[in-house]
């Protein structure tokens, strides 16, 4: 008995977290919207996996570096096929790519920041708190200024 109502409140906090999710899943998707409509790009691509990324640095002023990113991991995907993960040139080719992404989110965090108007402290808030932020800058009152850049 005492097992079929623990199984009932794990089952109804699992239901709980996953309609939780998906209302917070729905405002980020809003929330893109809004943060491409502002930027001067239609809306709907904010809908369309891999291609929103690209308007998303597009908006930052960093499209070459989105292609960078997509070449060197296909590279490196190719790379490990042929070598095997076990090798260890595959093994240095993945932790650069992984310094080099890491890097590359830090930049296009603060430039969206700047494109937007905002701060290194905003910067920060992208890059720590990335889901909190997005919906602060598609719903809140930031205006896109532009990049200046590409």
């Amino acid at each position: 008995m005492a097992s079929s109502g623990l199984l009932a409140i794990l089952g109804g906090l699992i239901i709980g977290f996953g309609i939780l999710g998906l209302i917070v899943y729905v405002l980020l998707i809003i929330a893109m919207w809004k943060i491409f409509s502002k930027a001067g790009e239609s809306g709907w691509k904010s809908l369309i996996p891999i291609y929103n990324v690209y308007i998303y640095y597009k908006i930052a002023g960093m499209k070459k570096y989105f292609w960078i990113l997509v070449c060197a991991s296909i590279i490196v995907g190719i790379i490990q096929t042929i070598l095997g993960k076990d090798a260890t040139a595959s093994n240095i080719l993945s932790i650069i790519l992984a310094i080099f992404s890491i890097v590359v989110s830090i930049m296009h965090c603060y430039r969206l920041s700047k494109s937007f108007g905002k701060g290194i402290g905003y910067t920060l808030g992208l890059l720590f708190l990335p889901n909190i932020f997005t919906l602060i800058l598609g719903f809140g009152s930031a205006e896109y200024v532009g990049t200046g850049k590409e």
